[in-house]
């Protein structure tokens, strides 16, 4: 009588253990494959949402450029070279706007500005704009605005002779309120009152590439990193030559331009997000016209 046969012969075991490897292998492939989909698909919605989300906040501030501005004064400007480019926009937030009475200089820190004939001008010689109290040009409303919005806000100076401005915290008015504080820092620039400056309650919003990141600076403030991952990110101005759209290389405007010339806007976003090992890219690209354009100087 033979004796019953038990267990798996070397060969059984070997042979079983190969198609095991197999089986696990098709698995793990199956298992990483599904796994780099799922990273790649995640990639592509997070560049999708992040970067659609900025170019769509960018193109809504940069619409409501030139609001109460007329054309000498620099709405809209474009600036800075391939994969530095910046694109800013400016936009009055008040009907009043502020006559300078009296010369502003550079590099000093006057930190007044007077808006009335009492105490400015040369020898009795007052720009265009300037009455015998502010209350005739605005400055009260100039104040509650300021009040209302915690008590400092960003203002900005332009001498449309020049063609120079710049921005400066606005925080306090004098007890005469025959003119207005500057809340720190030197003046960048000259500003002569035979020129007839003016001044204004602004926003001022700017994008632009810094390395691999797109920054937003607002007024005075500091610029902060709004969308990582960029790596184009091109501002396109088109004006009408002969009647034909026509991209403007450069900074945007240079004379005889000014910012109502602007036909339209194109802004080319290439972005990227990595998920795991996987990355992907997307590019957005937007056209547009800021609606001020079309309206009549104030």
């Amino acid at each position: 009588m033979n004796g019953a046969r038990s267990g798996f012969t070397l060969t059984e075991l070997l042979i079983v253990m190969a198609v095991s490897g197999i089986v696990m292998t098709a698995l793990l492939n199956l298992v990483f494959s599904s796994q780099r989909m799922y990273q790649a698909d995640m990639a592509r919605v997070a560049v999708n949402q992040n970067a659609s989300v900025a170019l769509t906040a960018m193109t809504n501030d940069l619409r409501q450029a030139g609001e109460r501005m007329t054309r000498d004064v620099p709405a809209l400007l474009v600036s800075g070279s391939k994969g530095s480019e910046t694109i800013t926009m400016r936009r009055s937030i008040l009907d009043a706007v502020l006559p300078v009475c009296k010369d502003v200089k550079a590099g000093t820190a006057t930190d007044v500005v007077f808006v009335s004939k009492k105490g400015g001008g040369k020898a009795d010689k007052y720009p265009d704009g300037c009455k015998d109290t502010s209350t005739e040009l605005g400055l009260d409303e100039w104040k509650a605005y300021r009040i209302k919005q915690g008590g400092k806000v960003d203002a900005y100076i332009y001498d449309p002779v020049t063609k120079v401005g710049e921005m400066f915290v606005y925080d306090a008015e004098d007890n005469s309120g025959q003119h207005i504080h500057r809340g720190g820092g030197k003046w960048l620039n000259d500003y002569e009152a035979d020129h007839s400056p003016r001044l204004y309650i602004m926003e001022e919003v700017s994008y632009q590439q810094d390395g691999t990141y797109l920054t937003r600076k607002v007024g005075t403030g500091d610029a902060v990193r709004y969308l990582p991952g960029v790596t184009e990110f091109d501002i396109q101005p088109f004006v009408l030559q002969s009647g034909t759209p026509t991209v403007v290389t450069g900074s945007f405007p240079t004379s005889p331009l000014t910012w109502k010339d602007l036909y339209r806007l194109d802004i080319v976003l290439t972005a990227q997000q990595k998920v795991g090992t996987s990355t992907g890219t997307r590019t957005f690209t937007s056209s547009f016209v800021p609606r001020n354009v079309f309206s009549e100087d104030r």
